[in-house]
């Protein structure tokens, strides 16, 4: 394949390459470490250095362009991660999809659990995220068509969020279905 700059590609293998600009059809860099199909690559849009990605496999890993090894990976969840977006406000906040529920990483405050956790109804899956910009608003898209849209409080601030019964706090519903 041959591209005008340089990119990333993911594959049914699990690993995602690297690919020139000069289009010898030579990868670059090889990156290993997802077990199944990786669904998405996200750049860090306050580096250009770091990106992550979301797999099949349960995991979404975050890596360096310059190391072809994870720096870390996440694994929370025990299902597939459909998705994957860096916030538009913070370099270390990221929301992933996974079929049973979406959650918030803020890695300032941890690198082993999510700030925030919104399982998905049991008859839908969840399968996308967005952050809107210029809102403290993340969208999220599931199996039946439908968007939830959620107001994040108070999250770039870097303050814990502690749940409040079914609403965890930082995380208000704006949208009923």
């Amino acid at each position: 394949y041959c591209f005008s700059h340089i990119t990333h590609i993911w594959l049914e293998e699990g690993l995602i390459h690297k690919c020139s600009r000069s289009c010898n059809r030579q990868f670059l860099k090889t990156y290993r470490g997802h077990k199944g199909p990786v669904y998405k690559v996200a750049w860090n849009p306050f580096t250009t250095d770091t990106f992550l990605s979301c797999s099949v496999d349960w995991s979404v890993i975050l890596w360096h362009q310059n190391s072809q090894s994870p720096i870390l990976t996440f694994s929370s969840t025990t299902t597939v991660v459909h998705d994957i977006m860096w916030s538009p406000k913070s370099a270390f906040i990221f929301a992933a999809a996974s079929e049973s529920k979406v959650e918030i990483w803020d890695l300032r405050i941890s690198i082993l659990d999510p700030v925030i956790t919104r399982f998905a109804d049991p008859e839908a899956k969840f399968t996308s995220v967005l952050f809107a910009k210029n809102t403290d608003c993340l969208l999220v898209g599931d199996s039946r068509g439908e968007v939830s849209v959620f107001e994040l409080q108070d999250l770039a601030a870097g303050t814990p969020h502690k749940r409040k019964g079914n609403e965890p706090a930082g995380c208000h519903s704006l949208l009923a279905r």
